[in-house]
Order: C-alpha cells, then structure tokens, then sequence
C-alpha cells in the first residue's frame, strides 16, 4: 500500500507538469517531496526576487521591501570591508540574483541546479546574518528555513528531469 500512493503521486504531477516533464521511474517518495520542494522553493525566491526588482507586480510588497532594505544595507556584509551599498542597489542586486536564479532552477538544466541552491543557501545565510545583527530574531526563521532546504536539495541533489526535448 506504501508503494502505491507515492507512485500515484509522481503519475499524477506528470500529468499536472505536462508531458514534456518525464518522472524517473524508479523515484520514491522522498524523490517527489525534494522534487515538489525544489518547484515550491524556486515560486518563492522567484516572487521575493520580483519583488526586490519591480514595483509593476507587487507595488505594496515591493514598497515595505524598499523600507525594509534600508536597515539592512547599512549591515550587509559589504560594510566589514568598508562598502555600504546603496539600499536600492543592494535590493536590486539581490533580486536580480534571485529571480535569475529561480528562472535557471525551473529549466531542465539540471546540471546547474546543486549550484543553484548553494547560490540560494548563501543568500539565506547572509539574511539570516543580517537579521542577526538587527536583532531581528523573529525575522530569521523563515531565512533559516528556507538555508535547511536549500542544503538539502544541494546535498540530495533532486535530479529528477530525466530527459525534455528542446523544441
């Protein structure tokens, strides 16, 4: 019985994901949840990367970032070395990696993809030290959350785009 609800499940994303999109055969369980964990994680850095980089989308959202982006550039990690961004600038560049990053995590480049979430899990890291240094303990849970998932899809590498053809 075990057996059979996970291979529903992989039967049933390939129909949800399209055809071009071929499950290994042999994945388990453990394979769909990294594979629906890597999808959930590359939507989230994709609208939080959105949002740092423009107003179009998110107007509100992209507002709140902009005061919050602030406070951080004057501790990002830049200032050890004696560079303080624009918080702007800095807000901009983090979305750019991140929205360029998720885009890259959605393709069937699988090849780039452990690379990808050690890009993510450094940005995670870095969050998690700036909130540190603002004393935002409540803020750090989801960074450290999001760091957790990223060094687990990175360690597990969830390869699980076998084959896509390129039209």
């Amino acid at each position: 019985m075990y057996t059979v609800w996970y291979r529903k499940l992989g039967t049933y994303l390939l129909k949800a994901l399209g055809e071009n999109l071929i499950l290994k055969k042999d994945m388990d369980a453990v394979g769909v949840a990294l594979y629906v964990l890597s999808w959930i994680l590359a939507a989230m850095f994709l609208k939080a990367g959105l949002v740092k980089v423009t107003s179009r989308l998110f107007a509100k959202e992209h507002q709140q970032a902009s005061k919050r982006f602030v406070l951080c550039a004057d501790v990002c990690p830049t200032v050890l070395i004696g560079y303080t961004p624009p918080p702007d600038g800095y807000m901009f560049v983090i979305g750019v990696i991140e929205t360029l990053c998720s885009i890259l995590l959605m393709l069937p480049l699988t090849n780039l993809h452990a690379r990808i979430y050690l890009i993510f899990a450094v940005l995670m890291a870095l969050a998690i030290y700036t909130h540190g240094v603002l004393a935002q303990f409540g803020k750090m849970v989801v960074p450290v959350c999001l760091f957790l998932a990223c060094l687990v899809l990175y360690k597990m590498e969830p390869l699980t785009l076998s084959k896509m053809p390129i039209k």
